[in-house]
Order: structure tokens, then sequence, then C-alpha cells
């Protein structure tokens, strides 16, 4: 592309551009310092999750901690999934409507 011309801009929808400004609120909140901790803290939960066996009496009581343990831990990973997944709608929304790229139609 030639320095004098220009990139056309492609409108975006308006669900497309609360997703796009949300994925940006969401990038800004990832590059604290606070969510650095929170992100240690959910992964944590996600990956290293389980039920102390010198804690438990009986096996109701494992099974019912294990189960928590278990939905805790797929919370986290959901809400870890769900950040990364809104960032990255985010910047290929930005592409779009920079014209950068072109919109992905999908087949049916």
């Amino acid at each position: 592309m030639e320095p004098n011309q220009a990139v056309k801009e492609n409108p975006l929808h308006a669900q497309e551009e609360e997703e796009l400004r949300a994925g940006q609120e969401i990038y800004e909140m990832t590059q604290t310092a606070g969510w650095g901790r929170v992100k240690k803290l959910l992964e944590d939960l996600a990956y290293h999750s389980w039920v102390d066996p010198r804690e438990v009496t009986d096996k109701e009581q494992w099974e019912w901690r294990e189960l928590n343990a278990f939905h805790a831990s797929n919370n986290a990973k959901e809400l870890l999934d769900k950040i990364a997944r809104a960032v990255s709608d985010s910047e290929y929304l930005a592409k779009v409507k920079a014209g950068e790229i072109q919109r992905k139609s999908m087949k049916i």
C-alpha cells in the first residue's frame, strides 16, 4: 500500500461495537497489577484444586468436597477463557473496523 493511500474503515454493527468496547475495557483491566494477582488466584483455583484427604471423615463428605472443588475449578477456567476470548474478539473487530482484514463470513 502506498503512503498516500488511505485505508477505508468498515462500519461495525451495534452489537459488534459493543463487543469491541467490552473487549477493550477487559484488555485494559488485564494490564493492571491487580489483574495479575486475580489471574494467579483464578489459575490456582482452576488448575490446583484438590481435596485434602486428611480432612475427610467419610465417603459422602469426600464426594461432596470433590464435586465442589470440580465446579469451582471449572468456573475459574471458564472465566479465564471468557476473558481471553473477549480480548481476542475485540482485537479481530478492531482490525475489521480499521480495514486491515475482511470480515469472516460463515458458511451454513
